[in-house]
């Protein structure tokens, strides 16, 4: 008997703590990225290694401003697991917003190390190439990034900015406009920019 009331109040807190990560989701999906973070953080209280529940903390604190929490989970969530593909992209992303290029170069290769597939992981790989003014390792990012995922518009817009940095601008227009139809909302800006 004393069994069964154990397993069933684990059900409970299970249930109930299950619908504190849902409902953090459904805060997020709305904005509303300070009830997100309550209802995460309860959920962390009970299951601190949760992958999936770090990563969207991690998120929400980005969207507060809270950059210095944020990667302190992402941080946290690849010393779980090392070979996720979100968490490397996104802290490098942070990284290379703050400026610490060599810091994003370093996730970012991570992230191709470990993804040898993943289009996203050259992508940004060559992103941060680029800014390190490694052109020649950031064009040849672009390429695998393009090979691998001919539907990746990102890969398309950033390699024809560095087109435009290596003044071929019949090849960066070309790249935007590819970039464009694949539904990337920044190629417009570039289009009008360098095309016309």
């Amino acid at each position: 008997m004393k069994n069964i009331v154990v397993v069933g109040f684990l059900v409970i807190i299970f249930s109930c703590t299950g619908k504190k990560t849902e409902e953090g989701d459904r805060f997020y999906d709305q904005g509303e990225y300070q009830k997100a973070l309550e209802a995460y953080d309860k959920y962390l209280t009970i299951y601190p290694r949760n992958i999936k529940t770090l990563y969207n903390r991690a998120r929400t604190y980005d969207k507060l401003g809270r950059t210095a929490e944020a990667k302190q989970d992402l941080t946290k969530l690849l010393d779980l697991e090392p070979n996720h593909l979100q968490a490397r992209i996104t802290l490098g992303e942070l990284n290379f917003s703050a400026g610490n290029y060599e810091g994003a170069y370093y996730e970012f290769n991570k992230a191709v190390e470990s993804n040898k597939e993943s289009s996203l992981a050259y992508t940004y790989r060559a992103k941060a190439n680029q800014k390190l003014g490694k052109i020649k390792k950031a064009a040849s990012d672009y390429a695998v990034a393009i090979r691998l995922d001919p539907s990746n518009g990102t890969a398309y817009l950033y390699r024809g900015t560095l087109y435009i940095y290596r003044k071929k601008k019949s090849l960066a227009c070309q790249d935007f406009n590819k970039a464009k139809n694949l539904g990337v909302k920044e190629a417009d800006k570039a289009i009008l920019k360098y095309c016309n």
